[in-house]
């Protein structure tokens, strides 16, 4: 597991996706489903290990029109155009899709908002997964924290895979496209939720599964948290609060001052998210990340979770409405790891959750 720090270990993520891509040998295969790609670090990694045989599956956002932005996702262009030259020269296996608005969803106000790394072979593991909230640009090295998580399950490899392939028909399958799978200590789930419901909404349920008290202990750190979605997850959170559970969340730029005034009232801890960094360049550093851990005391025994992923707590194109994919693993060390990860948000002040423009 890792996390870019903008202001400490910037690009952290990025080498470790160059280390697993130099590592990727010939005749294996990476899979990118990535709302864009703009990496320095990243793209000759990539490019060498087209050069050297491996085949590359990817989908982009391609925007209203499903084309490639240039602007937004050079590297995905420049990907685009080395595929292109191989296939003219004869080479298969290899493709890129950018998508028309979601690819599971309707179009309109909605995004390809995944962002998920898949390798058959990283040297001699089988079947690894990247799964977070990562976008893999040097504006967002420079700016953002996100964390990913990378994970050898041969199940979950081959369920990511499933919604991957569906994702690169570009088309809303048939009733509701969310979709959850699970093994053991493990589980995931896909978006769009066309409709996203109290009932069929993943986090809801994932809270409900935690119980409150004063041995539960809670944090997040949320980019967006809005909307009746937004809302609903406030108030089990702030109830789970009043029961004694323990809270501490990190304030993303796009959180609802609704959701704020909710959870605050209720007692959680309210770190801000967003700073102003002393650059004149980048003046903003924030948090990007749609991450949570737990903890909780069930049946005498203690339980422990952590959650990564894309998805921002709303019901619009940002959120429900748009392709994300989160994984949850149970088990003390993603616990104890993604807290480590996320300490440093945490002891950031001042606390006034001052608001910034992360563009």
């Amino acid at each position: 597991m890792s996390m870019n720090d903008p202001t400490h270990n910037r690009g952290q993520v990025a080498r470790q996706l160059r280390t697993f891509i130099k590592h990727t040998p010939r005749g294996a295969t990476i899979s990118i489903m990535s709302f864009y790609m703009a990496s320095s670090i990243t793209w000759p990694a990539l490019k060498a290990a087209y050069e050297r045989g491996v085949d590359i599956h990817a989908i982009f956002y391609g925007g209203p029109a499903g084309k490639p932005l240039s602007g937004v996702s050079s590297g995905g262009v420049k990907l685009t155009k080395l595929i292109q030259q191989g296939r003219a020269n004869g080479r298969r296996g290899s493709w890129v899709v950018w998508t028309k608005n979601s690819a599971r969803g309707r179009d309109g106000k909605t995004t390809m908002h995944a962002k998920v790394w898949q390798f058959s072979r990283v040297g001699r593991t089988r079947k690894v997964t990247m799964i977070g909230s990562y976008n893999n640009s040097d504006a967002a090295d420079a700016r953002a924290y996100s964390a990913m998580v990378t994970v050898a399950l041969p199940q979950l490899y081959d369920d990511v895979q499933r919604v991957f392939l569906q994702s690169a028909k570009d088309r809303k399958p048939p009733g509701n496209p969310q979709r959850r799978v699970s093994g053991e200590g493990w589980d995931a789930y896909f978006m769009p939720s066309l409709p996203i419901t109290r009932d069929n909404d993943p986090v809801m349920d994932r809270l409900r599964a935690i119980r409150s008290g004063p041995g539960t202990r809670m944090v997040i750190s949320m980019y967006s948290w809005q909307g009746y979605r937004g809302a609903w997850l406030a108030q089990r959170l702030a109830r789970m609060v009043n029961a004694g559970s323990r809270l501490t969340v990190v304030v993303g730029p796009d959180v609802d001052a609704s959701v704020v005034r909710t959870l605050r009232n209720a007692g959680a801890r309210m770190e801000d998210g967003c700073w102003r960094t002393g650059s004149r360049s980048r003046p903003y550093a924030y948090t990007h990340d749609k991450e949570m851990t737990a903890t909780w005391v069930e049946d005498g025994k203690t339980r422990y979770a952590a959650w990564l992923g894309s998805d921002d707590w709303g019901n619009g194109g940002g959120g429900s409405m748009s392709d994300q994919v989160t994984v949850g693993l149970y088990n003390k060390w993603a616990f104890d790891r993604l807290n480590q990860l996320l300490a440093p948000q945490i002891a950031h002040e001042p606390d006034n959750l001052a608001p910034c423009d992360p563009l």
